[in-house]
């Protein structure tokens, strides 16, 4: 019994231990669970914690950004704003405007800077004013004193108008300016204030009001926001750094890529090269602005009190002056090349199609120049060729890197060879094509001496001694020097260097500066480059045969040319009355001597200089010079061979940058790159092939002029025999209108003309020419002309684009002008904005843009409407389109103001962005296109009304008075170059295709061809002794003539004739009479 109470006792005690154990562990899992709990609760807790912290940074981060962008658009605003009132004040106070202090005509010196501003061959042919000149530059040296530094920026602004007036436009500067960043641009070194006036008004004024140098190159106008919401075209798709290369600084900033805009944002001044080194910079100073609330705007002005200490010389930065915005459209860009920037691709140059200056900027790394470069021709390409349009796709761009830049170089060559293209537009295109920019100094367009003889009286272009050896390099053209280059050559023994030739380079920053040293920005540049003052009188550029024996005798002299030596008269006049010195003689420098075979004409020099350039000594010689500086004598054993070896630092991965650490050496081969030159990209890696020969059926005014004679006339219309007033060429079809407003157009009849444009002989087969059958049926226009208004050519323009093609007519009795339909004769639009008479209009070469001007004294710009085609089905005879159905926009883009009297003739270009308008007062005015600003008046000699006017590619104008009889010629700088007497009244004038000659007829029956270079005659054509009333040239470079009967009159080439004048093209000298 005991033992079964202990054995139960026992199980007991078992069992108690167990519950008690049981219990524990239950008690441990319950905690374990609680602490489980707790665990996730706390983290629960932490997640919901951190997820609302990052809701609330985020809200914050994104307000922070909102806030920003909103400051910088407020700012651009400003901007924008600030350059519209300045634009207004000029326009009030130039001598054209109603405040003007002194009206045109007179005595005021005006002084002028080069205009940015390309044509297709990038040749740089206009000024602009320069209302920041500094007249100390005027003066000796020695005589230069702080007390004038001031009158730079007051002499435009005090000079022209009252101190009433100045406080008013100062305050209205302020009012836009005061609540803004941007600080008033005083003179921190004259803060005194007198009691006439206030130097630092004037100074914010002019300082603030110097847009024109970034109106050329960016486009301020901003993208309307989207009544929808949908911010698809201001979403910002690409954001990079970057660094803007200008000619006169550079620019460090952040370039922002939306669909329908490039705008950079400038945050800091570079110094020196700007090299790899910058991007480093840009977080240094976001890590010095970090604290600030709005810490990408102060980054904005986080360099504008600071100094610079160059030479010795402490000068205020200058990031103050620098406008902080710029804005591209880029359904402008035509073309985005990716390029060089000290031997490095890591840059970029866009191109645009609308005379605005092309971009240069440099990008951290190639990865960042191929995305930003590749995205910009992806969006340009589909905002102009969406999905599914119909448009013509050829205008479709390309990134052009180097496997597509070799393939539009072969393409030029081949163009070249055919003679589609001459020598200078050949040698641009390559040198666009090699990096070469006039963006980057350090990268100049390179062009070469191709005359050897700068001492005879007369030129002799059939002798090879007149040219200069092509086959050689500069180094090696003089054999005697060549014999020292050769001598270092073979003795120099550097286990680093590799030996050369040539320790200087052909092009180089220096070497343009050198050239360019009369013509601003260039001579400011100079001064910066010379450390603040002119070089040595003995050193500057001074005579072209100067230039030329050094480059023959001095051995650290091997320079080449640059562009402006064959277009640009302007740079060797010191037209701005520099004092550059007085050399060791004691003689003053000047303007640059020229040649005695120049006749001490600038305009002469260049005319003879491109004659050579494209003479047949050239051509056939040129492409040795290509193999040299762009071929495959640049590099290797070739360029051995040819003696075209220079120093090693000027090729392209002869240093590896990329990858170098020391940044102090690394600094100081990137100032030797800069400094010293670059050798161009090379291009072409086989022998370059010789030129074709000559085919002059392609260019018989310039080979054989007599080679035209009449070869057919005929009626312009049945039943109507009024004079014929106006004559035009569309495509394959001559549209014709006469005195009675009968409307005609017709096919033009050519034979073998081939795609590239050009004729060759082919066969037996003679060439010809003529009118064919009726497109449209001859058709009386139905309007009514003005009383008292004289109908003639001035009142007919014809405007093509991708829709159809348009006539233009104005001269109606209620101040309209209107669109007529060239494919059945309808009127599609008439407008309405002018306050008189429309009494001319005028078209740009590409369609786009319209002139008009009026009785009222103004001209007015238009823009050809680029909406959705017209479906012809769905026309109607109601002539209120909708806007998709206009043909030009009818609200006017510019209101053109100044003459004083009826607008009598127009000239309008896109591609030289200018707007010439003659009137009855006189008077010729220029303006720019894009901006409607300003530039210049020209008054005839004899200050009569003008009947006409003409101007070329080439940057000539012709002015034309019945009251005087004469044609005075003219450059687009307002330069008058040439008169001659028409011994008759002329009715008709007109330019050829090329530009290069000018064709005259009127009340004697003849038909004058006159040279565009100094207006001689050339030679006459007989028309039959009719008198002729309207002229047209093709382009094969036939003649129209419509003439006081209605006959049309057809001049064109006889191979025969033409067989034999080519032969005797040098033999026919321009006549400077009759």
């Amino acid at each position: 019994m005991i033992s079964f109470i202990g054995v139960q006792a026992a199980n007991e005690v078992k069992h108690m231990k167990a519950v008690q154990a049981d219990r524990l562990k239950k008690l441990q899992d319950l905690r374990m669970k609680l602490n489980e709990c707790s665990a996730t609760e706390i983290k629960l807790a932490q997640a919901i914690e951190d997820e609302i912290h990052l809701t609330i940074t985020a809200v914050l981060s994104a307000d922070d950004n909102r806030k920003t962008a909103c400051q910088l658009a407020f700012r651009e605003d400003q901007q924008i704003i600030r350059d519209k009132w300045i634009h207004i004040s000029r326009a009030l106070m130039d001598e054209r405007g109603p405040w003007s202090a002194n009206p045109f005509p007179n005595d005021v010196v005006t002084h002028w800077k080069l205009d940015k501003t390309e044509d297709r061959w990038r040749r740089r042919f206009k000024f602009k004013r320069n209302y920041k000149f500094d007249e100390r530059l005027c003066q000796p040296s020695q005589s230069r004193n702080e007390s004038t530094a001031t009158l730079a920026d007051q002499l435009y602004i005090s000079a022209k108008i009252t101190q009433k007036m100045k406080q008013f436009l100062v305050k209205g500067v302020r009012g836009i300016t005061e609540d803004s960043s941007y600080e008033q641009f005083e003179d921190t070194n004259d803060a005194s204030e007198s009691s006439q006036s206030n130097p630092s008004e004037s100074q914010n004024l002019n300082n603030a009001a110097d847009t024109s140098d970034h109106h050329a190159s960016a486009h301020y106008k901003k993208e309307p926001s989207s009544t929808n919401g949908d911010n698809d075209y201001t979403k910002v798709l690409c954001s990079v750094r970057c660094v803007f290369v200008t000619p006169k600084r550079k620019l460090a900033g952040q370039l922002d890529i939306t669909r329908t805009v490039m705008h950079f944002s400038f945050e800091f001044l570079v110094e020196g090269t700007g090299g790899s080194s910058v991007f480093s910079k840009f977080k240094d100073k976001k890590d010095s602005d970090c604290k600030n609330e709005l810490g990408g705007v102060d980054r904005l002005d986080g360099c504008r009190d600071s100094m610079i200490e160059t030479n010795g010389v402490l000068m205020q930065n200058q990031s103050n002056k620098i406008k902080r915005h710029k804005r591209w459209n880029i359904t402008k860009i035509k073309g985005v090349h990716w390029t060089r920037y000290l031997l490095q691709y890591t840059a970029m140059e866009i191109f645009f199609d609308d005379s605005t200056a092309p971009i240069f900027l440099n990008f951290s790394s190639q990865k960042d120049t191929k995305n930003a470069g590749t995205l910009l021709v992806s969006l340009r390409n589909e905002a102009l060729f969406p999905k599914g349009s119909t448009k013509d796709k050829n205008n479709i761009i390309s990134f052009v890197d180097r496997r597509v830049g070799l393939e539009m170089a072969e393409n030029a060559r081949e163009r070249w060879k055919r003679r589609e293209i001459s020598n200078f537009e050949y040698l641009v295109i390559l040198n666009t094509l090699a990096g070469r920019s006039y963006n980057d100094l350090t990268q100049y367009p390179i062009f070469p001496w191709v005359l050897a003889d700068y001492t005879s009286e007369k030129l002799d272009f059939n002798k090879s001694s007149t040219f200069r050896d092509l086959s050689k390099p500069v180094g090696a053209l003089d054999e005697n020097r060549f014999k020292v280059f050769e001598d270092r050559y073979l003795s120099f023994c550097d286990p680093d260097i590799p030996s050369f030739y040539y320790g200087s380079h052909y092009s180089s920053m220096g070497i343009v500066l050198h050239y360019m040293l009369r013509l601003e920005p260039f001579t400011t540049l100079h001064l910066n480059f010379q450390g603040g003052k002119f070089d040595h009188a003995d050193r500057l550029f001074q005579s072209i045969e100067s230039a030329y024996i050094n480059s023959l005798s001095n051995t650290s002299d091997v320079k080449e040319l640059i562009p402006e030596f064959f277009y640009m008269p302007e740079f060797l006049e010191n037209s701005n009355s520099y004092h550059l010195g007085v050399k060791q003689d004691g003689e003053p420098i000047g303007d640059v001597a020229l040649p005695p075979w120049a006749k001490g004409s600038p305009e002469e020099f260049i005319h003879i200089n491109r004659e050579a350039l494209e003479s047949e000594y050239v051509s056939s010689n040129l492409h040795n010079w290509i193999d040299l500086i762009f071929g495959y004598k640049q590099r290797g054993q070739p360029a051995v061979e040819a003696a075209n070896i220079f120093y090693y630092v000027t090729y392209e991965g002869a240093v590896d940058l990329e990858n170098m650490d020391d940044m102090l050496h690394k600094s100081a081969i990137e100032d030797q790159i800069a400094n010293f030159g670059q050798t161009p990209i090379q291009i072409f890696r086989t022998k370059h092939p010789r030129r074709g020969p000559p085919i002059p059926i392609a260019h018989p005014l310039y080979f054989a002029p007599q080679s035209l004679t009449l070869t057919s006339s005929v009626c312009s219309t049945a039943s109507h025999m009024c004079a014929i007033l106006f004559i035009s060429l569309l495509e394959n079809t001559v549209v014709l209108m006469n005195e009675g407003l009968i409307l005609s157009v017709k096919l033009w009849l050519t034979t073998h003309l081939q795609s590239g444009g050009n004729f060759t002989y082919s066969g037996p087969q003679e060439h010809s020419f003529g009118i064919g059958s009726d497109v449209i049926s001859p058709r009386k226009i139905g309007t009514f002309l003005a009383e008292n208004v004289k109908f003639g050519r001035q009142f007919l323009a014809t405007m093509q684009n991708s829709r159809d093609n348009y006539l233009i007519l104005c001269g109606n009795w209620e101040n309209s002008f209107q669109i007529i339909s060239l494919s059945d004769g309808r009127i599609m639009q008439s407008i309405r904005q002018h306050k008189d008479v429309v009494s001319c209009v005028a078209v740009s070469s590409d369609g786009n843009v319209v002139a008009t001007g009026s009785y009222d004294t103004t001209v007015m710009i238009w823009h050809a409407f680029r909406g959705r085609p017209i479906d012809k089905k769905i026309r109607g005879a109601n002539f209120e389109l909708s806007e998709k159905e206009q043909v030009i926009v009818e609200r006017p883009v510019h209101i053109l103001c100044g003459h004083d009297d009826i607008i009598t003739c127009l000239f309008v270009s896109t591609e030289l962005d200018i707007v010439i308008s003659g009137s009855k007062d006189g008077t010729c005015i220029f303006h720019t296109l894009r901006e409607g600003r300003y530039v210049r008046s020209i008054q005839h000699p004899s200050g009569v009304g003008l009947s006409k006017l003409v101007a070329s590619q080439h940057g000539r104008v012709v002015l034309y008075s019945e009251n005087d009889l004469s044609l005075h010629m003219y450059s687009i700088n307002g330069r008058h170059i040439a008169s001659s007497a028409t011994l008759g009244r002329l009715n008709c004038i007109e330019l050829s295709c090329s530009g290069d000659f000018i064709v005259c007829a009127g009340e004697l029956g003849q038909i004058v061809l006159r040279s565009m270079h100094s207006l001689g005659i050339v030679w006459r054509y007989d028309g039959n002794g009719k008198t002729i009333t309207s002229l047209a040239v093709t382009p094969e470079e036939c003649i129209l003539a419509g003439t006081k009967n209605g006959s049309l009159l057809v001049f064109s080439t006889e191979t025969s004739l033409l067989r034999r004048g080519s032969m005797q093209r040098n033999k026919i000298k321009p006549s400077t009479s009759g």
